[in-house]
C-alpha cells in the first residue's frame, strides 16, 4: 500500500478504482501466491456395445463445472495479473473457467464386413458440444484504463467486465451523442445480456455438430506381390471429415468465441456527476491517467459515459474446421 496510490476510488457500480502506476511513474510489485478456491467438477456417462453381426456403437455425454482464479495465460507474473478477468483483479474470486466445455455429446458407430478375403470396416464419429466461453467487456485504451493500470508500460487489456445499464435512464451511465442508444439496447436484448456487471466468461459460443466418416479395406495381395512375401497386405483408407458440410454447405459449421474471449463492445469514460450537470454529457471532461482514483472518492461521485458502441458478433466460424475434407491413403504391409 504505497502512500502515493492511496486512497482508492470507487466506480459507479461499486468496483474499486486503483492508481495508474504508469501515470505515477511507479514500477510493479507482483505477489505470487497459492489459492485454494478453484474447483473442477465433471460428470460423464458412457455406454458401448459390440454385437456378433459386426456392429459396434458407443455414446458418451459429459458436463463440466469448472471455476478458476487465474487464467494462467502467460509466463510472467505481471502479464498473468493483467490477463485476469475479474471485477477486482487484485482480489479475484473463483469464477467460471474460460476453458470449461459446458457439455459434450459424442457417439460412434462401426461395422465390420467381409467380401471374400477382403476385410472392410465402416466407422462414423459424431460430436455435439457447446462453444468456447467469453464475456462482454469494456474496450479500454492506454490513455483510459478506467480502473487503474500497471506500471512500466504494461498497458491494460480489454478484460474488465462490462456494466450493462438497466435502461437509458440508469443513473450510473450517461450516453454521448455518438451512441445509438436504441441500437445498443436492441443488441443487449438480442444477445440475452442481463443488466449489471457481467459475469466473467458467462457466455459461450454457439454449439457445433461435426460428423466424420472412415471406410477401410484390408486386402491380401501376397499372390499378386509374392516377391514381397506371401503375407503382403494392402490397406486402403478413405476419410471424410465433416460429412455434414459435404451434404450441405451451411451444415457442419464449427463455432468459436471471440479472440481473447472478450467482446469489447463499449468504449467508456469516467466523468464526474458535477461536470455532467454543469457542462452536459458531451461537454464533460474525461478523467484520464490517475484522475479517476482521485475524482471518484465515492460511488455517487462519477458516472460511466458510454461514448462508442460496436455491435460485435460474439460467435465466429472457424473456417478451417467448417469445411469438409476427403483423404485417401494406401498402406502396404509385408
Amino acid at each position: 500500500n504505497l502512500e502515493a496510490t492511496q486512497p482508492y476510488g470507487v466506480a459507479p457500480d461499486g468496483r474499486r478504482i486503483y492508481a495508474d502506476l504508469d501515470d505515477l511513474d511507479i514500477g510493479n510489485l507482483t505477489s505470487l501466491t497459492n489459492f485454494s478456491g478453484g474447483s473442477s467438477n465433471t460428470l460423464s456417462l458412457a455406454w458401448s456395445n459390440q454385437w456378433d453381426n459386426g456392429i459396434d456403437a458407443s455414446v458418451s455425454y459429459a458436463i463440466q463445472d469448472i471455476t478458476s482464479v487465474s487464467e494462467g495465460t502467460s509466463s510472467r507474473g505481471i502479464s498473468n495479473w493483467r490477463n485476469i478477468m475479474a471485477t477486482d483483479r487484485n482480489f479475484p474470486e473463483p469464477r467460471r473457467s474460460p476453458y470449461e466445455i459446458s457439455s459434450a455429446l459424442k457417439g460412434s458407430f462401426g461395422y465390420e464386413m467381409e467380401f471374400g478375403q477382403i476385410e472392410g470396416r465402416l466407422d462414423v464419429f459424431a460430436q455435439h458440444a457447446t462453444g468456447s466461453r467469453y464475456a462482454y467487456t469494456f474496450d479500454v485504451h492506454w490513455s483510459n484504463p478506467l480502473f487503474g493500470r500497471a506500471g512500466l508500460g504494461e498497458g491494460p487489456y480489454d478484460n474488465d467486465p462490462l456494466y450493462i445499464p438497466t435502461s437509458a435512464d440508469d443513473p450510473l451511465v450517461v450516453f454521448s451523442s455518438r451512441v445509438d442508444v436504441d441500437q445498443f439496447f436492441d443488441y443487449v436484448e438480442a444477445n440475452g445480456i442481463s443488466s449489471g456487471i457481467q459475469e466473467p466468461f458467462g457466455f459461450h459460443a454457439d454449439p457445433s455438430t461435426l460428423i466424420d466418416l472412415r471406410l477401410q479395406f484390408d486386402i491380401p495381395t501376397g499372390e499378386v506381390m509374392n516377391f514381397l512375401g506371401d503375407d503382403t497386405r494392402t490397406s486402403v483408407v478413405f476419410d471424410i471429415e465433416n460429412v455434414l458440410n459435404l451434404l450441405n454447405s451451411e451444415w457442419g459449421v464449427y463455432h468459436v468465441g471471440p479472440r481473447y474471449r472478450a467482446v469489447n463492445i463499449i468504449q467508456a469514460d469516467l466523468v464526474t456527476v458535477a461536470d455532467v450537470a454543469e457542462n452536459g454529457v458531451d461537454g464533460a471532461s474525461a478523467l484520464r491517467g490517475d484522475d479517476p482514483r482521485l475524482a471518484c472518492p465515492t460511488q455517487s461521485s462519477c458516472v460511466y459515459r458510454f461514448r462508442d458502441f460496436d455491435a460485435d458478433n460474439p460467435s465466429f466460424t472457424n473456417s478451417a474446421r467448417s469445411i469438409y475434407q476427403m483423404k485417401l491413403g494406401i498402406r502396404l504391409d509385408f
